[in-house]
């Protein structure tokens, strides 16, 4: 049985997966299945769904699908570490310092009873959810390993962090307007400001805004690893910035908000439209 600690895990057949399916079909099949399990409220960090992100992370993709087939053709021995590797920067470690895995029984076709798929045939209509998914059948317990994968949170639980930031960025500057004595344009000014200031100023000094951090989140480029720059956060917070233009500004900085919360989702790896146009993502801490 293939669990996320056993070497050379073959996507294909853990999910039952037909390898001849497109990578754009089999996207839509895992996240289908992650969206439904969701929906059950079963949270990311549960093995089934960290299974599937990282399948569709790689799957989905077809310059990584096409990295991990080659390197499964070639009986390399990778680890889940690996694939999240892969998953989340488009390229296996050296996979030059890996020897060959040995030779192995043949691995259980299915193991953990998904509903096979097997993409529709020339003529026939495409229905890749047809079957009822069997999610509860045995899924082995989650090891943790040396390199944690990217955990990032889903679009309910990033609105609740934003509106809780939101809540803390009011009462700051609405203090701050009071103490300075302000009202009429000079206090929407400070307010607009201040509150710019704090998700600016949090996310690029600190890496995250203080709910993020306490709900143990961090805002990092996606392609280092870093600290967002002055630059990537201003782009993360378009819309808040153009929110600051009385009028259109705020209508704008509105139709901004929910095409970002639907972006939010299994499909584009739970990265927002936002997150990819600054080159961010947010992850959970490690070690958290």
């Amino acid at each position: 049985m293939n669990d996320m600690t056993s070497p050379s895990p073959n996507l294909y057949q853990i999910h039952g997966l037909d390898r001849s399916a497109s990578a754009d079909e089999l996207g839509r099949v895992i996240a289908q299945r992650d969206l439904d399990l969701e929906m059950q409220a079963i949270p990311d960090s549960d093995p089934r769904r960290r299974q599937l992100h990282t399948a569709f992370a790689i799957l989905a993709a077809e310059d990584r699908r096409a990295t991990y087939d080659d390197a499964l053709d070639a009986s390399l021995n990778l680890t889940w570490d690996d694939l999240d590797y892969l998953g989340n920067f488009g390229t296996l470690p050296d996979v030059s310092l890996f020897p060959p895995s040995q030779p192995q029984p043949a691995p259980q076709s299915n193991p953990y009873n998904y509903p096979t798929y097997t993409p529709s045939q020339p003529g026939q209509a495409a229905d890749p959810f047809a079957n009822p998914s069997q999610y509860t059948a045995g899924v082995p317990a989650y090891q943790a390993t040396s390199a944690v994968p990217a955990d990032r949170p889903g679009a309910g639980l990033r609105l609740g962090m934003m509106l809780l930031d939101g809540l803390a960025a009011s009462m700051i500057t609405g203090a701050l307007a009071a103490m300075l004595g302000a009202d009429g344009f000079l206090s929407w000014l400070i307010v607009s400001l201040v509150g710019l200031a704090y998700f600016l100023g949090f996310e690029v000094y600190t890496g995250a805004s203080p709910v993020k951090h306490l709900f143990g989140y961090e805002v990092r480029d996606s392609t280092t690893g870093e600290k967002l720059s002055l630059e990537q956060s201003a782009k993360r917070q378009w819309w808040r910035i153009i929110n600051i233009v009385p009028g259109i500004g705020s209508l704008i900085a509105l139709v901004g908000m929910i095409v970002i919360g639907v972006s939010i989702n299994p499909a584009n790896q739970l990265i927002g439209s936002h997150d990819r146009w600054a080159g961010a993502e947010v992850v959970r801490k490690r070690g958290r």
